[in-house]
């Protein structure tokens, strides 16, 4: 049995390629720059509180003056406060005496304040802002970056498993397909630790070494079976020759015999006759179903109208449909096609010879028709019609027909070319009803009509 591969849940080495190569150093640099624009942000909110600070800390130290009392100075600085939120309260530190301090009356936050040392004429002067805003804004930038870093973790998981899921488990599955077709009967070309991308490239010259071992024996078989068939057409002429040699001499010493008036002698020479025309009849037959089933005979296509298959064809035929009162009809006679004109006409010619056979005193119709790019032959006959037991082997060899002559060869051979053209070939037949032969051709309908009419044109002018 062949060893199962690798579990695909649990790609290894395939995934630790994808990650550590590939999405690893892209969530590492996100987060990076994550951290870098939080860190960025919380700096910014600080250098920004205090430089509004220091802008409200020079606004009221501006307020005081050098010559002013203590309450003229005090009520200076309540004025600046009362317009300088958030800062809410003024320390003017005097050289010598003591620290005139001013508040705003504002609740004052828990938290730690901004302090900002301004000097004025009077002294230091202390500016204390509240930094509520400020430590509220940097608490906002930390959770931001962290729900930017959960974010990126979150998508960097998320992206694994589609990748595994994607791309690694469907890598994984074609590597133990093409590993199970080159290895039905062993143990995988590759151990589960491999790099499966490797093994996939490994295999895949596997598969290319294969495929030119193939084509190299499919051009062996090919070359041994056109010698086979070079061979078998030569047997087969030969046979033919050596039977025809003696068949003829038979036939021309049986044409030499008078029988004079003995009516007994002219009976066996009228047999001896018609036994030789049926052996020649047999031996027909045989050698052209040998020739097809060798592969000899190769179709050429040709543009032609059908008329001039049924002139051909009616000229054959006006004997036996004259002496069996048979009415031959014939439709389609201006449809254009392109076939092997003496292949079609032999498969026209013994369909329509089956059908006068089988319906004396009737009536047989041939039709040529098309469908789109498919010519369809259509032989139709009133006769007796076919058991269904016979319609289903009456392409077979030495399959005769009720009241028909020879040895049922003749749609035998009319399969075997049909064969040849590409086409098919069937029956439909009621007991009592008829029979209807068709063989249908793809791409034999010659197509445009200008095409028609020259061939038309061609036809008058011959």
């Amino acid at each position: 049995m062949t060893a199962s591969p690798q579990p695909y849940g649990r790609p290894a080495p395939l995934r630790r390629q994808l990650i550590l190569k590939g999405l690893l150093p892209m969530t590492l640099v996100a987060l990076a720059l994550t951290v870098s624009l939080g860190v960025l942000h919380i700096r910014a909110t600080g250098v920004e509180s205090y430089a509004v600070a220091r802008i409200q800390a020079v606004r009221i130290a501006a307020s005081v003056s050098a010559l002013a009392s203590e309450d003229a100075t005090r009520d200076a600085l309540a004025r600046a406060l009362s317009r300088s939120a958030p800062t809410q309260q003024a320390v003017l530190h005097r050289q010598g005496d003591t620290d005139l301090v001013v508040d705003s009356g504002r609740r004052v936050g828990s938290g730690r304040p901004l302090r900002v040392w301004i000097s004025t004429s009077q002294g230091e002067l202390e500016t204390v802002s509240d930094a509520t805003v400020l430590h509220e804004r940097r608490f906002a930038g930390m959770l931001m970056t962290l729900l930017l870093c959960v974010g990126v973790t979150a998508v960097f998981v998320v992206t694994r498993r589609a990748l595994e899921r994607d791309v690694v488990v469907p890598v994984e599955r074609l590597r133990g397909r093409i590993d199970q077709f080159l290895h039905p009967r062993g143990t995988q070309s590759a151990t589960p630790d491999d790099d499966a991308l490797r093994a996939i490239d490994g295999l895949l010259d596997e598969l290319v070494g294969l495929r030119a071992r193939h084509d190299k024996a499919m051009a062996d078989a090919l070359r041994q079976r056109l010698q086979d068939i070079a061979r078998h057409t030569h047997f087969v002429e030969q046979i033919g020759d050596h039977f025809r040699q003696p068949l003829q001499a038979l036939a021309l010493f049986v044409a030499g015999m008078q029988p004079g008036e003995d009516l007994r002698q002219r009976a066996v020479l009228g047999q001896m006759r018609s036994s030789l025309m049926r052996l020649n009849e047999l031996l027909d037959g045989l050698l052209e179903m040998a020739r097809f089933d060798a592969g000899a005979i190769e179709p050429t296509a040709a543009d032609l109208i059908a008329s001039d298959l049924f002139v051909r064809e009616r000229a054959a035929i006006e004997m036996d449909a004259t002496r069996l009162g048979v009415d031959v009809r014939w439709r389609g006679g201006r449809l254009p096609l392109r076939t092997d004109p003496g292949l079609f006409g032999e498969v026209l010619h013994r369909l329509v010879g089956n059908a006068v056979l089988s319906t004396p005193h009737g009536r047989v119709l041939v039709a040529i028709r098309r469908r789109g790019s498919t010519i369809r032959l259509e032989v139709r006959d009133n006769g007796m019609g076919l058991e269904p037991t016979l319609q289903a082997r009456v392409f077979e060899e030495f399959t005769r027909l009720p009241g028909h002559p020879g040895y049922g060869l003749a749609l035998a051979v009319a399969r075997r070319i049909v064969d040849t053209l590409g086409g098919r070939i069937g029956v439909r037949s009621s007991p009592g009803r008829g029979t209807l032969f068709w063989v249908e051709l793809d791409g034999a309908a010659a197509g445009s009509a200008a095409q028609t009419f020259a061939l038309l044109g061609r036809h008058a002018a011959h």
